[in-house]
């Protein structure tokens, strides 16, 4: 179907409803189509910074798989990974961001699509984890501690103190998670998973690893998971490989952070 020599909106309306049934349809959507979508700075940045359409499927049916009804996906830029998994599995997406010109990006963009997404601005203090019975993360501390070339922009200063806070609150988050709470990370957390959750499935999506975890218990002692690249190692592992002095480890803050429990744990 061709939309030449309509006007831009109409046109990039269009587009979105074309594009929202083929995702409902399950047919092929490529990245390139679905970024047509965004302005130009978001687009030029989405291969870094969004997940790609099939990580964003994937992660839908995995959750869809583990019986999530809400989902929240923690720092979710334009709304790229919501619409997708909104549309895919005909369900209400709920997304959290800070900065205000990516939430209203992100509202255009389900509007446009016809996907049931609710954005949220703000931070993680201002979420109620309870609503919510799967969570979807994408790597969304990293930004705190990046070089410029790893920041989307300036808008926020870099801050290892804002990092180690927030990986805090969502490892309280996954805590207090009733038994049976389902969570997909991909590219890793960034922070400490509780051991009470259990990995149910893992598979690279470009060459990127995505596990769907699943709380299988009660939190019952200190013990916690953190992805380290493509490995998973227990955080006493990872003090232990600190204490004798492994290279990628040694005197590193945030070695320590997270080889350690919440203080009020």
């Amino acid at each position: 179907m061709t939309h030449a020599g309509l006007p831009l909106q109409v046109r990039l309306d269009a587009m979105g409803q074309e594009i929202g049934r083929k995702l409902i349809a399950g047919d092929e959507v490529t990245d390139e189509e679905f970024d047509a979508l965004l302005d130009e700075k978001p687009r030029a940045r989405s291969g870094r910074y969004w997940s790609c359409v099939r990580a964003a499927r994937v992660a839908s049916k995995l959750l869809t798989q583990a019986g999530a009804q809400n989902v929240l996906d923690v720092g979710a830029g334009v709304g790229k990974f919501c619409t997708i998994a909104s549309l895919t599995s005909s369900r209400r997406v709920w997304g959290l961001e800070r900065r205000g010109a990516l939430v209203y990006d992100a509202r255009r963009l389900a509007q446009r699509l016809g996907a049931e997404v609710v954005m949220h601005e703000g931070t993680l203090a201002d979420i109620d984890p309870s609503r919510f019975d799967g969570f979807y993360f994408f790597n969304p501390f990293g930004e705190y501690v990046a070089d410029d070339a790893g920041r989307y922009d300036s808008e926020f200063p870099r801050s290892f103190d804002a990092y180690i806070r927030d990986a805090r609150t969502v490892e309280r988050w996954l805590l207090d998670a009733p038994v049976g709470t389902a969570m997909v990370t991909y590219n890793g957390l960034g922070g400490r998973i509780p051991a009470c959750f259990k990995v149910q499935h893992t598979t690279l999506v470009r060459d990127d690893v995505m596990r769907l975890w699943v709380k299988t218990g009660p939190s019952i002692n200190t013990e916690a998971y953190v992805e380290v690249e493509d490995e998973l190692i227990t955080a006493s592992a990872l003090a232990e490989l600190a204490k004798q002095g492994e290279k990628a480890f040694e005197d590193s803050p945030l070695v320590a952070a997270l080889a350690s429990p919440p203080e009020d744990r």
